[in-house]
């Protein structure tokens, strides 16, 4: 894994602020996949050891930079993001300040200071998480891909009328004349899905 540019907050993982204007390896991560955000970083991979040997466990989520709210310290090179630890990751997308992952069959999302809705926790949910938390709608989505755009979230996932049917459905507005206020249409809510809480794999304390 190597990472160059800015390199305030730590968001090259090299232990310090220094900007590097050649791409500089991060010895201790062997990354199977790298997404940045405005001031941190994320990677799924596994560790390696100061003898170049790769650790062969399960790859785990590593995060560094400006990974929490910007009161909390910075974290200077790849850390484990405990929270997932025994998750199965298998997407993963940074917007500006907030991140989503597709873990096993949930979708989970955190980011400090959102505030347009990205994290997908609802219109009366919380605006945003410092840590990981389940997006309750979309509990047992099966995700291929996530991508995030400066303040707004896509989910490509598998059709599941259990879950789709539970979700706001956009239509075009009906018997009006074409024009840029009815392409977004107007929005119907089919139902609601019960609230869950987001607790480690393999047992533990849910987290709220």
């Amino acid at each position: 894994c190597f990472t160059w540019g800015c390199g305030g907050y730590g968001r090259l993982g090299h232990k310090d602020q220094k900007d590097a204007w050649t791409p500089a390896e991060l010895p201790g991560l062997r990354a199977t996949r790298v997404v940045c955000g405005s001031a941190f970083t994320a990677a799924t991979g596994h560790a390696v050891l100061h003898s170049g040997v790769v650790c062969a466990s399960s790859s785990s989520l590593y995060m560094w930079g400006r990974v929490k709210s910007a009161s909390q310290n910075c974290w200077m090179s790849p850390t484990v993001e405990q929270d997932l630890s025994g998750w199965k990751v298998q997407a993963l997308a940074c917007g500006s300040v907030h991140t989503v992952v597709g873990a096993d069959s949930s979708v989970i999302s955190w980011g400090p200071a959102c505030s347009c809705g990205e994290l997908g926790y609802g219109e009366l949910g919380p605006k945003s998480s410092a840590r990981p938390k389940k997006v309750d709608l979309l509990e047992g989505a099966h995700v291929a891909q996530v991508a995030c755009g400066l303040a707004h979230t896509l989910l490509l996932a598998a059709t599941d009328s259990a879950i789709t049917d539970a979700l706001p459905e956009w239509k075009p507005v009906q018997g009006a004349a074409s024009g840029p206020s009815d392409a977004a249409g107007g929005a119907a809510a089919k139902g609601g899905a019960p609230k869950k809480t987001i607790a480690k794999k393999g047992g533990g304390k849910a987290k709220k």
